[in-house]
């Protein structure tokens, strides 16, 4: 018994003995990065706050309070177009910085994008176009995919574009015709979600998602919306190697189970919509043109091919970026406008003397009104669907970025809120002026309008921006054609959001006046 105590005596004297080893090992191991991250990292000469410089908790602080969006606009403001915002990242905010960290580089490859925005395959979108494929796989997808968002075929599915939207117009009459006076208190956030939705459900999956015939959001959205978040959680899970290693414990077991349940959903979605095959012009056609790659499903040789994991993945992401984001942008314009009655009634003016009837509004027509093009530009500025920004990795050898010569390794991006809020590239930044897009007033003769790129730009720039302009301008315009607007005074805060990947937009109350009754 006594030989026994103290052999478990020893044992525990080793075990403590090899903790304070590592512990040890473990502090100066931190001491280290910390000290090589503020003095000598090739970054060092960098501006920006020196706690974002040697560790990535800041920043990540800042995305888990949904604030990063007013954070970047502070370090920018403060330092100025290049800011240093964590141990191996950089942050600019000027047009040539959009276009060589994401534009056509003749000669060189495109910047490869950073892995630890996508890092697990739980969320569904990492084998998409918008996922983390190298340039090959990618032009592979963007082939077939591009296709379907071409003028062309866009304008062969304008009429189920404009149906969709015409329905939305007849449910908020609905609304007013049993309110007083012809008037109705909506939130129209939600009804543009609503119409959004649809009609990329349908253009997608040849089904519908009912929203519009339900008046609310079908229960897979809300799944999507949770995805979202949970895309959110893990971008800041990837900064950190060991969080990144234990990915699936970190992340809450609900999450997880939301966002597989989330693609599960699209996938079967997708799969219903392959067995229908190419006789109906939609999204999917353009997939199947050249058929698919598995097992059971030959594709033509050497010709483009997606893999049906492949085309899920793409279903998921295509439903999210082809309904959320007009909706966002839609909902922002809308608040904007009502917050500016001048600007709301030129608008007003330009769309009623344009349009004799609603039957007359087409997307070609839409395209022609001057400020209402002004003022949806103005609305991507001051509230971009894309609220964030997009990393990319400096390759070995490095690159120079505005001017400034980057170390390989090195994530770099392009912050579109900070970069469209900025003072140094518009005049009175935080107004919401449309004119300053129409070249006729010198106050905005010196603003910087190139560095406003919501779709991105280059070669992985979005494919929905045709469709995106087409749903705006019509809805935008057959809305004011048939309403009159006013926000609510409980929503005159409305703008005042966090932000997890996209906007967490609480509801916009409107009041909505018949014109026609």
């Amino acid at each position: 018994m006594w030989l026994l105590e103290c052999s478990i005596h020893q044992v525990c004297l080793k075990a403590v003995e090899i903790l304070e080893e590592l512990a040890e090992r473990f502090f100066a191991w931190i001491a280290f990065e910390l000290v090589y991250n503020a003095l000598i990292s090739p970054l060092r000469s960098y501006p920006g706050p020196k706690l974002w410089a040697i560790s990535n908790i800041p920043s990540s602080i800042s995305i888990l309070r949904g604030k990063s969006h007013l954070d970047m606009l502070k370090l920018h403001e403060k330092y100025g177009s290049v800011v240093r915002i964590g141990p191996d990242e950089l942050s600019f905010n000027s047009a040539q910085a959009f276009q060589d960290i994401y534009g056509f580089r003749p000669g060189k490859p495109q910047l490869a994008k950073d892995f630890k925005l996508y890092g697990s395959k739980t969320n569904g979108i990492r084998d998409s176009i918008a996922g983390y494929l190298d340039n090959e796989a990618h032009t592979r997808q963007r082939r077939l995919l591009s296709h379907a968002f071409s003028d062309r075929c866009l304008r062969e599915q304008e009429e189920v574009i404009v149906n969709f939207i015409d329905l939305l117009i007849s449910r908020l009459r609905e609304r007013t015709q049993i309110g007083p006076d012809n008037k109705a208190k909506e939130d129209i956030k939600s009804w543009f979600n609503f119409v959004t939705f649809d009609i990329t459900g349908d253009l997608m999956f040849a089904e519908t998602f009912d929203c519009l015939k339900d008046s609310r959001l079908h229960p897979w959205i809300s799944l999507i919306f949770a995805t979202l978040k949970g895309i959110t959680f893990i971008a800041v899970l990837n900064h950190f190697t060991i969080l990144r290693k234990l990915q699936e414990v970190c992340i809450p077991e609900s999450v997880r189970k939301q966002m597989l349940k989330n693609f599960n959903l699209s996938a079967q979605k997708a799969d219903r919509r392959l067995e229908k095959g190419t006789s109906r012009p939609d999204f999917m056609s353009a997939i199947l043109k050249h058929g698919l790659s598995d097992e059971k499903e030959r594709f033509i040789e050497n010709q483009p091919h997606m893999r049906r994991e492949e085309i899920h993945s793409n279903s998921v992401f295509i439903t999210i970026a082809g309904s959320e984001t007009s909706a966002s942008l839609l909902s922002g314009c809308v608040y904007y406008l009502c917050m500016n009655p001048n600007a709301m009634a030129i608008l007003t003016q330009e769309v009623r003397s344009a349009f004799s009837r609603d039957s007359d509004i087409t997307s070609t027509k839409c395209s022609r009104l001057s400020y209402l093009n002004a003022v949806i530009e103005e609305s991507l500025r001051l509230y971009p669907p894309l609220v964030t920004n997009l990393t990319r990795i400096i390759p070995d050898g490095g690159d120079t970025i505005d001017g400034n010569m980057i170390p390989g390794g090195v994530t770099v991006s392009t912050h579109h809120y900070a970069s469209y809020h900025s003072s140094a590239n518009f005049f009175v930044p935080e107004a919401f002026i449309p004119e300053r897009w129409l070249g006729s007033d010198a106050r905005f003769q010196d603003d910087k309008r190139d560095v406003v790129q919501p779709f991105s730009l280059g070669p992985r720039n979005c494919l929905g921006r045709n469709l995106a302009y087409i749903e705006i301008r019509m809805i935008l315009s057959k809305l004011l054609f048939n309403f009159d607007l006013q926000i609510c005074k409980e929503s005159e805060d409305w703008i005042d959001q966090k932000v997890y990947t996209i906007w967490d937009k609480p509801a916009l109350m409107i009041e909505l006046h018949d014109r026609m009754a």
